[in-house]
């Protein structure tokens, strides 16, 4: 697990965990602002800015604690 951050700068952190997934590993991404609509849901788009998640695009911020 990681925590990301969308390149727009506008967005807040989310973290990405990496999952087997239908046969093949792929990176699932979940709201990580507590006072967010989307609370640990997972997401597809930036919550701010709509830009598809995909994790070769998103800064890593850190490791969780």
């Amino acid at each position: 697990m990681v925590v990301v951050r969308c390149p727009c700068g506008q967005g807040h952190d989310m973290w990405g965990e990496f999952w087997w997934v239908e046969g093949r590993y792929l990176w699932v991404f979940f709201d990580d602002l507590e006072t967010s609509d989307t609370y640990r849901e997972q997401l597809t788009r930036c919550p701010e800015c709509g830009r598809e998640l995909e994790r070769k695009n998103l800064g890593i911020i850190h490791p969780p604690r």
